[in-house]
């Protein structure tokens, strides 16, 4: 069947079992494989020449090989080896096309039996695969669990007959389905279990499950504290969701909050636990000295910012106190050497990061007690060098 846009003239060679030479479209009958040749010439006198193979065949072949057997859910190509021109393939169920010669198959059940048929003209040969399928493995890596920092967690896989863990880190052993996280160091390890069995499919599957370690610290507060008579003192744990403070009945509004309200009458030792729903805790302390005194400014006389670690600052002790306005410190000619407003601060003896020479100076304090009465004292230090 030759063609051309352009009017002109056919010559097909050789004249070998063909109907007529000289037209677009003869019908041949080779006993041999034969190449016929068309040569084509315009009105023009322009020509061109094109080649056709007619193959002949004394009979159709096909062969799809041995059955199979591959992981369900894969696609494999069907391997069928024909020198058919056309086929067909039947049932199409699962088939990408079942019109080609090696189609794609991904089969969702245990077992297809594929038939195939190829021709070539009225020629025809028919040949059968089965493919069957096991599934793949079902690897369970276990529930994400939660520890308790400082423990262990056992681990536990299951779905398969072979075991492969990673990261290694902590594991007793990473090709066992129960290896042991022996006190694992981290906020959380995502352990990887790749799973296979010795069912047919040789392909792993992984499954993750999450290790989450709770490292508990509690904080009761300042170490040390003070209150004097009269003085609500307002206490302040963290650290974790559950709180018990002790002893509980030792003047506390509520024990089992992270920060209930003291109204000491006298000196204690508060311990606070601190717990998570699993039972990870850890506990911390706090000392109130309870003072009879009234609500005051209290200023050492004197300091030695010298280094040697022993009265490095100077620092106001507000006892009773709920806040300090000022706390200023001045020389001699009224330069102001520190000012601040922050319970805890204090003069390291130095302006500017220049150290100050040795001499009396001036402090001056405000501040403001529990009744909201406000105070106002001075007074004088000595830095010693």
């Amino acid at each position: 069947n030759a063609t051309s846009s352009i009017a002109g003239t056919y010559s097909w060679t050789p004249n070998y079992n063909i109907s007529n030479t000289n037209i677009p479209n003869p019908v041949v009958s080779p006993d041999v494989t034969t190449t016929y040749y068309v040569s084509y010439t315009d009105n023009f006198g322009c020509n061109n020449r094109d080649s056709v193979v007619v193959r002949v065949v004394d009979s159709v072949s096909m062969s799809t090989g041995r059955d199979t057997t591959i992981c369900r859910t894969d696609g494999i190509p069907i391997p069928l080896v024909s020198n058919a021109l056309t086929y067909s393939w039947r049932p199409s169920t699962y088939l990408n096309n079942a019109n080609i010669k090696n189609p794609i198959s991904t089969p969702l059940i245990s077992s297809i039996t594929y038939f195939v048929q190829g021709n070539i003209g009225s020629c025809f040969d028919t040949d059968s695969i089965v493919i069957k399928t096991i599934p793949y493995p079902r690897p369970d890596a276990g529930n994400d669990t939660l520890i308790c920092w400082g423990t262990n967690a056992f681990l536990s896989a299951t779905g398969g007959s072979s075991y492969t863990w990673s990261p290694s880190a902590f594991l007793t052993a990473t090709n066992i389905p129960n290896p042991t996280s022996v006190r694992p160091d981290a906020t959380f390890i995502d352990y990887i279990v790749s799973v296979t069995d010795t069912f047919g499919c040789p392909k792993s599957v992984s499954d993750t499950m999450r290790l989450t370690i709770d490292k508990i610290i509690a904080n009761a507060g300042p170490r040390d504290t003070a209150v004097v008579a009269g003085q609500p003192l307002q206490l302040n744990a963290t650290g974790s969701s559950n709180y018990l403070w002790t002893p509980v009945t030792q003047w506390l509004s509520n024990p089992r909050i992270p920060n209930p309200v003291s109204n000491p009458r006298g000196d204690i030792e508060y311990v606070v636990r601190v717990s998570n729903s699993i039972g990870c805790f850890d506990t911390d302390t706090i000392q109130v000295k309870f003072y009879t005194v009234l609500p005051d400014f209290f200023v050492p006389a004197a300091f030695s910012p010298n280094g040697d670690g022993l009265n490095e600052i100077i620092k106001p002790i507000a006892l009773g106190l709920r806040s300090i306005e000022k706390f200023m410190i001045y020389n001699r000619w009224g330069q102001l050497m520190f000012s601040t407003s922050r319970i805890g601060d204090g003069w390291n003896g130095r302006r500017g990061g220049k150290v100050q020479e040795a001499g009396t100076y001036v402090w001056y304090a405000e501040g403001t007690d529990y009744t909201n009465k406000k105070l106002q004292r001075k007074g004088t230090i000595i830095l010693i060098r």
